[in-house]
């Protein structure tokens, strides 16, 4: 089936764009419209792994402080040991004071390390947190996006379009109108940026916007003239302007499809409506130019 059968001025096309948001959008509204898609369990499951990482190096450093007071506990009484036989027979003990000496100083070295190691745990851990709480956050922030479906200041081009799609799709065609904008003036060399041009123009359309539907098809033509969009927008500008009664203007649009796209695929329904706009400027109540 020809890919305009089914254009109206309420009703997208068919075309490149049209028949793959078919499939792809309705996979990406099961994805986006029900606000816990896969990308939700991706970046949900790898923030609950970076906090299972966070948990581990906490517990390496709790049972280092355990194992140390362990020791010196068992230090203390050592201590506490040799005293009591110093006080009992000074002149009997000397080689087991030096012994004793031996370990203590032995202790003290091992505490020292083990200081040592938890003081650096420490250090390692305060790093890895703040690196890691940046990337919570992150991912969080994506997150929100997600289950909102709203776009954010570092909203990419992929996330607009889906977000863009989805409010289309939904007919919150004001929301899809701001979305499509942003992607196309944000990132204006990107794949999507010509569609997003001629989805805004379809929003437009669907609210009966003939005016700023006319003005987003016209920017469509100037600034994607090769997009396998363009030669659709300039039929749906057409049919703007016949609804404004402008049929003058209606011609123009549809000659520019003949001249520019002679291959196109709306090459037939643009000659009907030629015809048929030629008719109507012989009736005033049609056609004010």
């Amino acid at each position: 089936m020809n890919k305009l059968d089914r254009f109206s001025p309420t009703r997208p096309p068919r075309s490149r764009l049209a028949a793959a948001m078919g499939s792809s959008l309705a996979t990406a509204m099961i994805a986006l419209g029900l606000g816990s898609g896969c990308f939700w369990v991706t970046t949900k499951s790898e923030g609950e792994q970076l906090r299972k990482e966070l948990t581990l190096v906490q517990g390496r450093l709790d049972a280092k402080e355990k194992t140390l007071d362990e020791q010196i506990a068992q230090l203390q009484k050592v201590l506490e040991d040799a005293t009591k036989v110093l006080k009992r027979n000074s002149a009997d003990i000397g080689a087991d004071v030096e012994a004793l000496r031996n370990d203590v100083r032995t202790a003290n070295g091992l505490v020292t390390a083990v200081n040592n190691s938890i003081n650096e745990l420490k250090q390692a851990l305060d790093v890895y947190r703040k690196s890691t709480d940046g990337r919570l956050d992150a991912i969080e922030q994506r997150v929100v996006q997600i289950e909102s479906g709203k776009a954010t200041a570092s909203s990419s081009p992929e996330e607009l379009w889906k977000l863009g799609s989805a409010a289309f799709e939904a007919a919150r065609y004001n929301e899809a109108i701001d979305i499509f904008k942003r992607l196309s003036q944000t990132y204006p060399t990107h794949d999507r940026a010509d569609d997003s041009v001629y989805f805004r123009g379809q929003a437009y359309t669907n609210l009966k916007d003939w005016d700023h539907a006319i003005g987003v098809y016209q920017q469509l033509f100037d600034k994607y003239p090769d997009s396998t969009l363009a030669d659709d927008g300039l039929y749906f500008a057409a049919l703007a302007a016949q609804q404004l009664k402008n049929c003058t203007e209606a011609r123009t649009y549809l000659g520019l499809i003949k001249q520019k796209y002679p291959k196109s695929n709306v090459t037939k329904q643009a000659t009907e409506l030629d015809a048929a706009i030629k008719r109507e400027l012989k009736t005033k109540t049609k056609c004010n130019a």
